[in-house]
């Protein structure tokens, strides 16, 4: 069984962690929040929403990665006739 002293500075410790960790998510769910809410007045101002959320991510894929998928979707229209 482990002594006192040595169980007691685990369970502060363990205690510690998991209170910053419920704290994170608690920002989070304000940041989840904000952001919907962002989304809301972008809609109510006119603006389509789909397209925000994909130019958003387009915007987080690597500029060289995001290149070759748009001249190989260009490939791909053309062949279909679709240009």
């Amino acid at each position: 069984m482990p002594n006192d002293a040595a169980y007691q500075v685990t369970a502060d410790e363990l205690r510690q962690f998991i209170e910053q960790h419920e704290s994170l998510e608690a920002e989070k769910k304000d940041l989840v929040k904000q952001q919907a809410d962002i989304m809301s007045e972008a809609k109510a101002r006119g603006y389509d929403t789909k397209v925000i959320k994909e130019i958003i991510a387009i915007r987080k894929q690597d500029k060289n990665k995001l290149a070759e998928k748009e001249a190989i979707l260009d490939i791909y229209k053309q062949a279909l006739g679709m240009e």
